[in-house]
Protein backbone atom coordinates (compact mmCIF):
# COMPACT_ATOMS: atom_id res chain seq x y z
CA UNK A 1 0.00 0.00 0.00
CA UNK A 2 1.41 3.25 -0.90
CA UNK A 3 2.30 5.69 2.00
CA UNK A 4 -0.15 8.65 1.48
CA UNK A 5 0.67 12.02 2.70
CA UNK A 6 -1.57 15.15 3.20
CA UNK A 7 -0.53 18.28 2.96
CA UNK A 8 -2.11 21.68 4.39
CA UNK A 9 -0.86 24.61 5.94
CA UNK A 10 -1.49 25.48 9.37
CA UNK A 11 -0.86 28.56 11.94
CA UNK A 12 0.74 27.75 14.79
CA UNK A 13 -1.38 29.11 18.28
CA UNK A 14 -0.09 29.24 21.87
CA UNK A 15 -2.15 27.31 24.85
CA UNK A 16 -0.38 28.53 27.85
CA UNK A 17 2.87 27.56 27.04
CA UNK A 18 2.15 24.71 24.30
CA UNK A 19 2.10 25.26 20.89
CA UNK A 20 0.31 23.51 18.53
CA UNK A 21 -1.71 23.78 15.35
CA UNK A 22 -5.44 22.43 14.48
CA UNK A 23 -6.06 19.74 11.74
CA UNK A 24 -8.95 20.12 9.09
CA UNK A 25 -11.41 18.20 9.48
CA UNK A 26 -11.03 16.52 6.02
CA UNK A 27 -7.45 15.13 7.03
CA UNK A 28 -8.55 14.07 10.61
CA UNK A 29 -11.60 11.47 8.65
CA UNK A 30 -9.28 10.74 6.07
CA UNK A 31 -6.80 9.71 8.59
CA UNK A 32 -9.07 8.01 11.23
CA UNK A 33 -10.08 5.63 8.06
CA UNK A 34 -7.08 4.40 7.19
CA UNK A 35 -5.88 3.48 11.16
CA UNK A 36 -9.64 1.26 10.75
CA UNK A 37 -8.49 -0.06 7.54
CA UNK A 38 -5.23 -1.22 9.10
CA UNK A 39 -6.04 -2.55 11.88
CA UNK A 40 -8.70 -4.33 10.83
CA UNK A 41 -6.12 -5.62 8.04
CA UNK A 42 -3.91 -6.61 10.65
CA UNK A 43 -6.32 -8.04 13.17
CA UNK A 44 -9.23 -9.59 11.03
CA UNK A 45 -11.63 -8.03 13.77
CA UNK A 46 -14.06 -5.39 14.36
CA UNK A 47 -11.81 -2.07 14.91
CA UNK A 48 -11.95 0.05 17.75
CA UNK A 49 -12.22 3.36 17.53
CA UNK A 50 -9.09 5.13 19.21
CA UNK A 51 -9.34 9.27 20.21
CA UNK A 52 -5.92 9.80 19.44
CA UNK A 53 -4.40 8.90 15.79
CA UNK A 54 -0.24 8.18 15.80
CA UNK A 55 1.09 10.16 13.01
CA UNK A 56 4.40 10.46 11.44
CA UNK A 57 4.28 14.36 10.62
CA UNK A 58 6.72 16.96 8.54
CA UNK A 59 6.91 20.78 9.59
CA UNK A 60 8.57 22.94 7.16
CA UNK A 61 10.29 19.91 6.14
CA UNK A 62 11.44 19.01 9.60
CA UNK A 63 9.91 14.91 10.60
CA UNK A 64 8.89 13.98 13.68
CA UNK A 65 6.65 10.85 15.32
CA UNK A 66 3.74 12.53 17.22
CA UNK A 67 0.02 12.40 17.89
CA UNK A 68 -3.46 13.86 16.83
CA UNK A 69 -5.79 14.75 20.20
CA UNK A 70 -8.93 15.60 20.09
CA UNK A 71 -10.03 19.26 20.34
CA UNK A 72 -13.02 19.14 21.38
CA UNK A 73 -16.22 19.67 19.15
CA UNK A 74 -14.31 16.93 16.61
CA UNK A 75 -11.88 19.09 16.02
CA UNK A 76 -7.89 17.74 16.68
CA UNK A 77 -5.04 19.17 16.90
CA UNK A 78 -1.08 18.49 17.05
CA UNK A 79 1.24 19.61 19.39
CA UNK A 80 4.45 21.49 18.35
CA UNK A 81 7.07 20.54 20.97
CA UNK A 82 10.37 22.83 21.61
CA UNK A 83 12.58 20.50 19.75
CA UNK A 84 10.04 20.48 16.33
CA UNK A 85 9.40 24.34 16.72
CA UNK A 86 13.06 24.96 16.81
CA UNK A 87 14.05 22.75 13.98
CA UNK A 88 11.11 24.01 11.69
CA UNK A 89 12.19 27.63 12.32
CA UNK A 90 9.14 28.40 13.54
CA UNK A 91 6.86 30.16 16.41
CA UNK A 92 2.78 31.47 16.98
CA UNK A 93 1.49 32.96 14.80
CA UNK A 94 3.43 32.13 11.86
CA UNK A 95 2.58 30.01 8.77
CA UNK A 96 4.07 26.52 8.14
CA UNK A 97 3.53 23.73 5.71
CA UNK A 98 2.61 20.65 7.27
CA UNK A 99 2.51 16.84 5.77
CA UNK A 100 0.87 13.94 7.97
CA UNK A 101 0.62 10.17 7.16
CA UNK A 102 -0.37 7.29 9.91
CA UNK A 103 2.23 6.29 11.53
CA UNK A 104 2.09 2.11 11.25
CA UNK A 105 5.36 1.31 13.60
CA UNK A 106 5.05 0.27 17.00
CA UNK A 107 6.00 2.79 19.61
CA UNK A 108 7.16 0.43 22.54
CA UNK A 109 10.13 0.72 23.93
CA UNK A 110 11.97 -2.83 24.41
CA UNK A 111 11.53 -3.47 27.56
CA UNK A 112 15.24 -4.29 29.62
CA UNK A 113 16.27 -7.39 30.07
CA UNK A 114 17.29 -6.74 34.30
CA UNK A 115 13.46 -5.12 34.45
CA UNK A 116 12.05 -7.99 32.45
CA UNK A 117 13.32 -10.41 34.66
CA UNK A 118 12.65 -8.45 38.08
CA UNK A 119 8.80 -7.69 37.11
CA UNK A 120 8.75 -11.81 36.06
CA UNK A 121 9.67 -12.62 39.60
CA UNK A 122 6.79 -10.85 40.54
CA UNK A 123 3.63 -11.36 38.79
CA UNK A 124 1.70 -9.51 40.48
CA UNK A 125 3.71 -6.34 39.18
CA UNK A 126 4.13 -7.80 36.11
CA UNK A 127 0.47 -7.80 35.75
CA UNK A 128 0.29 -4.22 36.45
CA UNK A 129 2.91 -3.05 34.50
CA UNK A 130 1.01 -4.92 31.73
CA UNK A 131 -2.25 -2.83 32.85
CA UNK A 132 -0.60 0.58 32.36
CA UNK A 133 -1.74 3.30 29.83
CA UNK A 134 0.99 2.60 26.10
CA UNK A 135 2.84 6.15 27.51
CA UNK A 136 3.18 5.21 31.40
CA UNK A 137 4.62 2.42 30.14
CA UNK A 138 6.97 4.06 27.82
CA UNK A 139 7.61 6.65 30.63
CA UNK A 140 8.45 3.85 33.25
CA UNK A 141 11.00 2.22 30.86
CA UNK A 142 12.46 5.59 29.60
CA UNK A 143 12.69 6.33 33.33
CA UNK A 144 13.94 2.97 34.28
CA UNK A 145 16.83 2.64 31.37
CA UNK A 146 18.35 6.37 31.99
CA UNK A 147 19.81 4.60 35.07
CA UNK A 148 23.81 3.39 33.95
CA UNK A 149 25.16 2.33 36.52
CA UNK A 150 24.28 -1.28 38.22
CA UNK A 151 23.88 -0.25 41.67
CA UNK A 152 21.71 2.61 39.96
CA UNK A 153 19.78 0.38 38.26
CA UNK A 154 19.17 -2.12 40.85
CA UNK A 155 18.01 0.57 43.15
CA UNK A 156 15.32 1.67 40.58
CA UNK A 157 14.45 -2.36 40.14
CA UNK A 158 13.55 -2.20 43.41
CA UNK A 159 11.56 1.29 43.69
CA UNK A 160 9.73 0.28 40.46
CA UNK A 161 8.80 -3.22 42.12
CA UNK A 162 7.51 -1.39 45.34
CA UNK A 163 5.32 1.16 43.27
CA UNK A 164 3.73 -1.18 41.08
CA UNK A 165 3.10 -3.79 43.75
CA UNK A 166 1.65 -1.21 45.92
CA UNK A 167 -0.52 -0.13 43.05
CA UNK A 168 -1.30 -3.60 42.44
CA UNK A 169 -2.73 -3.55 46.47
CA UNK A 170 -4.20 -0.29 46.49
CA UNK A 171 -5.06 0.86 43.07
CA UNK A 172 -3.72 3.74 41.25
CA UNK A 173 -3.28 7.20 43.77
CA UNK A 174 -6.51 9.30 43.53
CA UNK A 175 -5.83 13.16 44.67
CA UNK A 176 -8.90 14.74 46.37
CA UNK A 177 -9.91 17.71 44.84
CA UNK A 178 -9.45 19.66 47.67
CA UNK A 179 -6.41 18.50 48.60
CA UNK A 180 -3.04 20.55 47.16
CA UNK A 181 -0.76 17.83 45.75
CA UNK A 182 1.93 16.67 48.13
CA UNK A 183 -0.48 17.03 51.29
CA UNK A 184 -2.15 14.63 52.70
CA UNK A 185 -6.39 14.72 52.17
CA UNK A 186 -8.61 14.68 55.21
CA UNK A 187 -9.47 11.60 55.02
CA UNK A 188 -5.67 10.48 54.89
CA UNK A 189 -4.88 12.17 58.00
CA UNK A 190 -7.89 10.77 59.73
CA UNK A 191 -6.55 7.54 59.28
CA UNK A 192 -2.88 8.10 59.77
Amino acid sequence: MAVKFHRFQATIYRIWMMRHIDVPHDIVRELQEQMRRARRAAAKIKPTKSKYIPVVAVVNGKLARTTLVPAGGGRFRMQINTALRKAARADVGDLVGVELRIDRESRELPLPPDLRSGLKAHPKAWRTFQALAPGHRRHFIAWFDSAKSPAARSRRLAHALDVLLERALLGPKRQTPDAPKGHLSRRSRAST
